[in-house]
């Protein structure tokens, strides 16, 4: 197992237009009128803030390695290095990624094009609506693949532009570099062929359910062949918490790990949830911490998030952190064939 003491974090930096719609969309859509929607949503609250898959990422990497977080005795230097763009409006975001020691050296900026920026309206039942402005990041931030460390290193690649997106994947793979896959919503647009690519040779595949169990159907894969191929499938199952599922080394046989999400008392806005929880695991990852106690610190820092506002506002304590911790127990592991 590789000990990661840099992580290169890729993914989309966007501003993001928040608004809360205070009935239920299902309310408003004809059901034998779906070909010819026009519906309007008037919303209640609207905030404007940073985000983006990278952004939140290692926002929530950053709040953890950055504030020495000591869950066990051990402890491991590292380095956060954003790998992105951003466009002739995207001060805002490098004096953030300063503040926040987040390494931005990779962040590429282009002088005509706006930062990408995407909108959402979410619902009382927390179903979401988005719509996305990719602008910048079209642009690719390239880096010499060669000077990465195979043993030490890890990529994240989530949903961005194309051009990046596939860049990443496919120089991941070329140079036998380890990467958590996080298609997300490049599902939309991806082929199945390059998805399929980026699936079978990533070393963790994380989504939700129905990310999930349509990456299964598109690839035409079960979770057993991943696993026997070395990957680990992380399903997030929202307020049911986190599923996970690898083969074990030396055994032969298969890990499945459930652990419950942390209950917050009023959770104000869900979005950013996924990417805190991406935010902890690494962080996890990165502290050498075993696989349950990534889990756990990947769901109480979603928890943190849907407590505020906005993707990048929750700036917990190491002892609140800790506390929410020590709350979770993981169901026991079952170690079993796996069904499909």
């Amino acid at each position: 197992m590789n000990i990661f003491k840099n992580v290169f974090v890729t993914g989309s930096i966007a501003y993001d237009t928040i608004m809360n719609f205070p009935n239920e969309f299902q309310d408003y859509f004809h059901s034998e009128k779906l070909h010819q929607i026009n519906v309007s949503f008037v919303v209640n609250k609207l905030e404007k803030q940073l985000g983006g898959t990278a952004t939140n990422i290692a926002y929530n990497i950053s709040q953890i390695i950055n504030n020495k977080l000591q869950i066990t005795n051990e402890s491991q230097s590292s380095n956060i290095k954003l790998l992105g763009s951003v466009g002739k409006d995207g001060k805002d975001f490098i004096s953030f990624f300063k503040k926040n020691r987040i390494d931005a050296n990779g962040v590429v900026t282009d002088k005509k094009l706006y930062t990408s920026a995407g909108s959402v309206i979410t619902d009382t039942k927390n179903n979401q609506i988005w719509g996305f402005y990719y602008g910048a990041s079209e642009k690719i931030p390239y880096i010499d693949f060669k000077l990465l460390n195979k043993e030490t290193d890890l990529i994240v690649i989530s949903a961005n532009h194309k051009n990046s997106f596939l860049y990443f994947q496919r120089e991941a793979i070329k140079n036998k570099i380890p990467y958590i896959y996080d298609p997300g919503m490049t599902l939309t647009w991806i082929a199945d062929r390059d998805l399929k690519e980026g699936v079978m040779n990533c070393r963790y595949l994380v989504g939700n359910d129905y990310e999930i169990a349509m990456i299964l159907k598109r690839t035409n894969v079960s979770i057993n062949q991943l696993i026997d191929t070395g990957v680990n499938v992380i399903t997030t199952l929202g307020e049911g918490g986190v599923r996970y599922q690898e083969k074990t080394v030396g055994t032969g046989l298969d890990l499945s790990i459930l652990i419950k999400g942390f209950k917050v008392k009023k959770m104000l806005d869900p979005t950013g949830a996924g990417d805190a929880w991406r935010g902890g695991f690494i962080a996890g990852l990165l502290l050498n911490y075993s696989t349950k106690d990534c889990l756990k610190l990947g769901n109480v820092m979603a928890s943190f998030a849907i407590e505020k506002y906005g993707t990048v506002n929750h700036n917990p304590k190491i002892k609140d952190i800790k506390m929410r911790m020590k709350k979770l127990n993981p169901k026991l592991p079952s170690r079993k064939k796996l069904s499909a």
